[in-house]
């Protein structure tokens, strides 16, 4: 589909000032309308927009794990500025497990926005209570256990696999479609520990239906007190967060990054934009330049040796 047939329905109005010139800048966000990624780019947008001197228009791009939406972006003309709003998949994620037209040499990182950790959790009478004790258990009864996450090769277990491999871990994992699928999954007792986001889990933690015990993330969180971090359990480096980021063409001139970047970064800070991540189990977290291109070369590096210990590979 067209690029301009997409935009007719996916366009956010917002209108510009009198003070702003005419200029268009485009937002790709590679996801259906209507999902999180999609809702906090739009907020972002609105809140960015009194920052910005052209007009953001809004342009949903879906299909293929978003990497349609990332290849559009790599092949956009210079006469047309262009950012996309993405999350992992289709930069670190999809490029594992199938073949995209583009690298990570092809575009910009300009600045992450968002981060969150994925959580696992067990059933109240799991033999475990803690991080270490959790991956004790796994290794003490190696692929006894089952986990549900989110498709072969997708983030969940790419994250799930990266810490179990280092640590000499191993539980067998099973496909779900999203995360809802997953929840089900867990609460039904078909599989035996849940991998996935934490706002789903959370209400499950609070009525003694689910116990949280590992983060993917370095640090602890406030959401789930109890819960064992990577810094725990000594491997801090493994860490793996669900991000959203905004990247670039890299023929875009540098002050017309700048600029989009300190927009996006006080809406970022923006009580709107704290709001929406507190809801939704997430934090604002800034990182852009150098030492975001060294988190995204990372996690994809480490992606890539899980995926190759689990003989998955692009088609």
């Amino acid at each position: 589909m067209k690029l301009m047939q997409i935009a007719a329905w996916a366009v956010l109005a917002l209108a510009a000032s009198p003070a702003m010139g005419s200029d268009v800048i485009r937002l790709i966000i590679p996801t259906a309308p209507g999902g999180g990624t999609d809702g906090f780019f739009r907020i972002a947008a609105k809140q960015a927009q009194p920052y910005l001197d052209a007009r953001l228009v809004i342009f949903n791009i879906p299909g293929a794990g978003g990497t349609k939406g990332v290849t559009e972006l790599v092949n956009s003309k210079p006469d047309a500025p262009t950012i996309a709003g993405v999350w992992n998949s289709p930069i670190t994620v999809s490029p594992q497990t199938m073949k995209v037209p583009y690298t990570l040499n092809d575009y910009v990182p300009v600045m992450q926005l968002t981060s969150a950790p994925y959580v696992m959790c067990v059933h109240p009478q799991f033999p475990a209570h803690d991080g270490a004790s959790f991956i004790q258990e796994l290794k003490n009864s190696p692929d006894k256990y089952t986990y549900g996450n989110d498709g072969a090769g997708g983030s969940g277990q790419l994250a799930t696999e990266r810490i179990f491999r280092k640590l000499g871990a191993r539980a067998r994992p099973v496909p779900y479609k999203g995360a809802g699928d997953i929840l089900l999954g867990f609460l039904s007792s078909s599989v035996d520990i849940y991998v996935g986001s934490i706002m789903p889990i959370l209400p499950y933690t609070k009525n003694g239906k689910a116990k949280c015990l590992l983060l993917t993330s370095a640090k602890r969180t406030p959401m789930l007190p109890s819960a064992s971090s990577l810094q725990d359990l000594g491997i801090p480096g493994e860490e793996t967060l669900l991000w959203r980021a905004l990247i670039a063409p890299k023929n875009m001139p540098k002050e017309q990054l700048a600029k989009i970047a300190d927009a996006f970064e006080k809406a970022a800070n923006s009580p709107v934009i704290r709001k929406f991540e507190h809801d939704a189990g997430e934090e604002v977290l800034i990182r852009k330049g150098a030492a975001l291109r060294s988190m995204i070369d990372n996690e994809y590096k480490a992606f890539g040796a899980v995926a190759k210990s689990l003989n998955l590979r692009p088609q």
